[in-house]
């Protein structure tokens, strides 16, 4: 029904006014021309509707000066005319019954400023160019103090996730350059949640390709998808920033309990943790300073908090505590207290973009506690299945340090040298209680699971890239070689006790219990020489020839001791060593083609790979060799200035990764033991990305679409051995072909009758692939569907107000069990407002996440409720907010996982009630000052 009402609010919104506007449609032509007669190009013509001076058209004049204006209906207008260094002409215009031509108009030269009535380019809200898709800053507005990250919430195909990740065009954004420099590493939080919305004239999103295709000027298939922030002129000279603290108070019910799997949740030891981490008042921090200049930009950042802000760019969440941490905190994992400080230097030498350093340094600190629960339906065998009930509590505390240097110098006219390098240094602790009752699908009681495990663990990691080119003649000849060098170092101590009931004769009788300390070392060492020459060919072609050689070096041993009334034992079927080394010889050619339509590129590579291991307890030697053959192609087409197309297809190889090839045991889940496969072999796979971009510059309309397909052929996948009371033991192996697949589509178009505009989202998801049970094959699909529609008002002087519905559309097969399969629907409904009152401003949010009731049996809903009250005070200088938080405090994080052996929903106990006053100081250029954020639950998601 929710569809049903979507689809048809949406047909009648873009159907209504193009129905209108058939009725009656004229054009409008005609010369535009300097005051001796002649022609004049790139002159903005304007209709604009009385009495209020509306935009309704516009075009620009051609090379000869002619202009038409298509499709406006009977009305009155003023058609206004500008050109950089020309007096602006404004003249009446009435359209009645028929096309009007207006003739010559002349515009004299004059050197003086534009007033405010001009519409110029600024306000044409893309630029479609064939590899940049750019955004005009100013054409979206944003509220008052807003960050860079509210702002690309309102950009067509630009997705921001509650944790800050970005997607653009289906890509994740890996890197946000600001003024077309680096700003803290590329880490992509940095710049969007600590810069503010006033200081960006436009948002460019391309794909940046590697220091060597740079340097080259041919693709390499190495491309970051890259959002660049173009600064205005004034926010590029001086300096600018904020600095905020607030601090709150909890509801006494400040605390959601995740809502399922009571028996397993009852057996958790009793906590404090509360509300937020530190169990007493919510507080938040910040600082924020920037000192820019046309060749400086130096950046000062820091916060605190307990309320579940990062801080930091998820480069160092998801590094903390390597495979032991993944996004902690943060959002509605859990509740979170962060720390950072980190300062950035950009530095251009000699006034010129050809010598440049770009440094940075950041220290954070994030501690996590989890409350949650997961339940899963888990696929057994052909007519086996299980219902897993799990509760788990997780502590975890971590420290980073992490720097980051990228330079170039050149060296003479046409040889440069490129210096890119990162040090990471990482301390975490974890703490982990969990419990997990299993059952048969038809109820019977299977296992038990108790488990207690801590880690302490130090890593120590850099990489290191030199890259060099030298023109070898004026002809374009050059020859470039690129060396690379990465280091990491790991070192973790777990404690872990775990005991199992259930036996075939007394499924409640003790299984099994484990007492023991476990150490692991390991090293891994990376490195490459690359060696290539570029040869300028006809028609402004180049082909390039190269040849490298690398190599990985890995080694890690585990040692087990149990732990017994006699003190620790060394466990020799746990214990454990392996090495291995991979070495390649690649070899081959690209050829680049480009003009004004297009660029056209394409290659092979031929990749001589060879992997020599030690088992070193067993002395056993694993030995393998492969030779593959990777071709890639890309073509980008300008069909004209609104629309764009671009194909993309590229081949690649994954070698497995140590943790999949060491024949160590991982027991730290009783019920789930994990082991390596030493005779692994190396995935190959195809991928084919298109995209299509529309802009329609008279009515505003855009589409952006993108669809990916990839075809892997020895899929590295699991086979599972399943005992009579649901043990597993997990293995990693070889198996056939898997497909994915994904593509999705973003529509908007104004809906001027109502001063409105509506953005229309859908995204498609498939993935096929094996896995055996007990020696059975087992063939996995999921499909799944998102549709999401987004209506807001244009004129946002006053008020802001914006309102949606995101549907997801879920269908989970297994091949092994039909009677496992599920199709579940989840779905999201969301509205803001924002209420301009001179200098007080309202706000409200409200999101509501409905949760299919027939996939686990009934569960609860989440509503979450956000009001904030705002004061600007001291001439703007200053503002006061008090926010309330999650007012119906329901709170908290859901997650739907499919894979091919279960579906799982998981609940995370998360930050709820509470209410906070925030004070924030703006300093330096106000106009550029406005970096003051919402608070916690108070970002815009374009869902």
């Amino acid at each position: 029904m929710i569809l049903a009402l979507l689809a048809s609010g949406l047909v009648f919104a873009a159907l209504t006014p193009r129905a209108v506007q058939a009725q009656a449609e004229y054009t409008v032509s005609g010369m535009i021309a300097d005051t001796q007669g002649g022609g004049l190009s790139g002159a903005m013509v304007v209709a604009l509707a009385k009495p209020d001076s509306v935009l309704t058209r516009f075009t620009t004049s051609n090379g000869s000066g002619a202009f038409a204006i298509e499709g406006l209906g009977a009305g009155e207008y003023v058609l206004q005319v500008t050109l950089l260094g020309h007096g602006t002409v404004r003249q009446d215009l009435s359209l009645t019954g028929e096309d009007v031509n207006v003739g010559t108009i002349n515009l004299e030269v004059m050197a003086v400023e534009m007033d405010p009535l001009v519409v110029t380019l600024d306000h044409v809200p893309f630029l479609n160019r064939r590899d940049t898709l750019g955004y005009n800053a100013l054409a979206f507005r944003t509220r008052p103090n807003a960050t860079v990250e509210d702002l690309l919430r309102q950009l067509p195909g630009i997705e921001v996730e509650n944790d800050g990740s970005i997607t653009a065009q289906g890509e994740e954004v890996e890197n946000v350059l600001v003024d077309g420099r680096e700003f803290f590493g590329g880490d992509p939080t940095m710049a969007t949640q600590n810069l503010p919305a006033e200081a960006v004239d436009r948002v460019e999103v391309y794909d940046k390709e590697s220091d060597m295709a740079e340097f080259t000027g041919i693709a390499d298939g190495e491309e970051e998808r890259t959002i660049n922030l173009e600064l205005k002129e004034e926010a590029r000279s001086g300096y600018f920033g904020r600095t905020s603290g607030g601090l709150g108070a909890d509801v006494e019910n400040a605390s959601v309990s995740p809502g399922f799997g009571e028996r397993a949740t009852a057996r958790l030891p009793a906590t404090s943790e509360s509300g937020t981490v530190a169990g007493g008042i919510p507080y938040a921090g910040a600082l924020s300073i920037n000192r820019f200049s046309p060749a400086t930009q130096l950046a000062l950042v820091g916060s605190a908090n307990n309320v579940n802000q990062a801080g930091f760019g998820w480069g160092d969440a998801m590094s903390f505590g390597g495979r032991d941490f993944g996004r902690s905190g943060g959002g509605d994992d859990g509740l979170t207290e962060t720390a950072m400080l980190g300062l950035n230097v950009n530095h251009d030498f000699g006034g010129n973009d050809d010598n440049w350093i770009r440094t940075s340094y950041r220290l954070s600190a994030l501690d996590n506690f989890q409350n949650e629960t997961r339940r899963q339906e888990q696929l057994l065998g052909t007519s086996a299945s299980s219902l897993v009930d799990r509760a788990t509590r997780t502590d975890t505390e971590n420290a980073s340090h992490r720097v980051n240097l990228n330079s170039q110098f050149t060296l003479a006219e046409g040889h440069e040298l490129r210096l890119r390098g990162n040090l990471n240094a990482r301390t975490s602790l974890l703490d982990r209680v969990d419990f997990q009752d299993t059952h048969s699908g038809t109820g019977q009681f299977l296992t038990a699971a108790a488990t207690n495990y801590d880690v302490d663990s130090d890593d120590v990691g850099g990489d290191a890239r030199l890259t060099w080119r030298k023109r070898l003649d004026d002809s374009g000849r050059s020859l470039f070689a690129e060396a690379r060098v990465n280091l990491s170092d790991s070192d973790r101590l777990t404690n872990l006790a775990s005991s199992i009931e259930g036996n075939v004769e007394n499924p409640r009788a003790r299984a099994g219990d484990v007492l023991q300390e476990q150490t692991n070392i390991g090293q891994t060492l990376t490195h490459s020489v690359r060696l290539s020459m570029t040869q300028p060919m006809p028609a402004g072609s180049m082909l390039e020839v190269y040849g490298e050689r690398s190599a990985t070096d890995e080694d890690e041993n585990q040692s087990v001791f149990d732990i017994g009334p006699d003190g620790r034992t060394l466990n020799p079927l746990l214990t454990s060593g392996f090495e291995r080394t991979y070495s390649y010889l690649r070899g081959g050619f690209r050829f680049n083609r480009t003009n004004e339509a297009g660029r056209l590129t394409f290659g092979v590579r031929v990749q001589s790979s060879n992997l020599e291991g030690t088992i070193l307890d067993r002395s056993e030697e694993i030995t393998n060799g492969y030779t593959h053959v990777l071709p890639n192609a890309e073509y980008r087409l300008q069909l004209d200035d609104m629309r764009t197309l671009q194909f993309r297809y590229s081949t690649s190889t994954r070698e497995p990764r140590m943790t999949d090839l060491q024949p160590f045991v991982d027991n730290r889940d009783p019920l789930r033991i994990r082991e390596g496969n030493p005779d692994l072999q190396p995935e190959y796979t195809h991928r084919l990305r298109t995209e299509y971009r529309f802009f329609d510059t008279f009515s505003f309309v855009n589409l952006f679409t993108y669809a990916n397909v990839s075809v892997t052929t020895n899929d590295i996948s699991q086979a599972r051995t399943v005992t009579e009371r649901g043990l597993q033991t997990i293995s990693p192996v070889n198996l056939g072909r898997a497909w994915s697949a994904d593509g999705g589509a973003s529509f908007g178009t104004p809906l001027r009758w109502m001063g409105g505009q509506v953005d229309v989202n859908y995204n498609l998801g498939y993935s096929s692939s094996n896995e055996f049970v007990n020696q059975v094959e087992n063939l996995s699909r999921s499909l799944s569907h998102t549709v999401g529609i987004e209506l807001e008002n244009r004129a946002k002087e006053d008020y802001d107000v914006r309102g949606g519905a995101k549907v997801t559309l879920s269908d989970v097969s297994y091949s092994l069990n039909e009677e496992l399969n599920e199709d579940y629907v989840n779905s999201t409904l969301y509205g803001s407002a924002d209420v301009h009152l001179g200098a007080w401003t309202l706000g409200t949010e409200f999101q509501w996440r409905l949760y299919d009731q027939d996939l686990f049996g009934p569960g609860r809903n989440v509503a979450l409720w956000e009001a904030s009250l705002q004061r600007r005070i001291l001439n703007d200088q200053a503002e006061i907010r008090l926010v309330g938080f999650d007012l119906l405090g329901q709170n908290q994080g859901v997650s739907y996982t499919n894979s091919p052996g279960f579906i799982q929903e998981r609940r995370v106990e998360s930050l709820t009630q509470y209410v906070m006053l925030n004070f924030t100081w703006y300093l330096g250029n106000r106009s550029m000052a406005g970096a003051g954020g919402r608070g916690r639950g108070g970002d815009r998601s374009r869902r």
